[in-house]
């Protein structure tokens, strides 16, 4: 079966976590399935396919997206809160919601074909350490979306330092900060290294999330968490547990092949 995974930006171009839960689902895809990552402008390339795993695609008009799906059979994902036009969420022929609170805040009483599938986190990769840090500390995209005015007030407000890693440019407030410390970017691969060096997460974005990695990779970290309520991953059983974290992301990947694969056959 040959898939086109519809994506705003190209393979790597990214470091966001969208593009890293999309990684994951290539590495992950079954042998039946020949998936081909395309960049949402290579419209030459979806007519050689009438089968796509759609993802971000705000870099298109909802009108001209209808017009390029009219007649293919296509898996929704949706990795944020934004709006999608009424005909591409109809005619899917199934929807990905990253968390039970996205499921239910974007579809309500309404029940289509759908499948709850958390940011794949490689829950080998993060684990707690032998002796545990102190500090807190916040990684993520530098944007008011991710909450970085909630951070900077909830730092100066309890009077507590925390170590910022992000990408993207910071605002200017939390630069001078006199509790939030700007740091070097780390490569992705150094990142579990880095939270064992702590022993707090703080997380507290803006509105409301579909999901977010970084609170999945702390939990596995074994660091406390301190989020609100707009974090969806807390609507998942046992948000807090390391151990259902990894029982639940080991299964997630088949899970998702095998909803998409049945869901595309038809």
């Amino acid at each position: 079966m040959q898939v086109g995974l519809i994506h705003d930006y190209a393979q790597g171009e990214c470091p966001g976590g969208a593009d890293a839960t999309l990684k994951r689902l290539c590495d992950t895809a079954p042998k039946q399935v020949e998936l081909h990552w395309l960049h949402i402008n290579n419209y030459l390339q979806w007519n050689y396919l009438d089968k796509f795993i759609l993802c971000s695609t705000r870099s298109i008009p909802n009108v001209q997206l209808e017009y390029l799906l009219e007649g293919k059979k296509y898996v929704k994902i949706h990795f944020d809160y934004h709006y999608v036009s009424p005909k591409i969420v109809r005619d899917a022929k199934l929807l990905i919601y990253m968390s039970p609170k996205q499921k239910l805040d974007m579809i309500g009483s309404l029940q289509p074909n759908f499948h709850v599938m958390p940011s794949l986190v490689d829950p080998d990769m993060f684990y707690p350490a032998d002796k545990p840090g102190k500090g807190h500390v916040w990684a993520g995209n530098y944007s008011r979306q991710k909450g970085i005015r909630n951070l900077f007030e909830w730092a100066e407000e309890n009077q507590i330092h925390i170590d910022c890693y992000g990408y993207g440019t910071p605002r200017t407030y939390l630069e001078q900060s006199q509790y939030c410390h700007v740091k070097v970017p780390v490569p992705y691969e150094d990142m579990p290294a880095l939270y064992r060096k702590y022993d707090a997460f703080v997380h507290l974005p803006k509105g409301p999330e579909a999901g977010s990695r970084v609170f999945i990779e702390a939990v596995l970290s074994g660091l406390r968490i301190t989020t609100n309520e707009f974090e969806g991953d807390t609507s998942f059983e046992k948000h807090y547990s390391a151990r259902q974290w990894k029982q639940r992301l080991r299964r997630a990947p088949e899970r998702f092949w095998q909803a998409a694969i049945k869901a595309l056959q038809r």
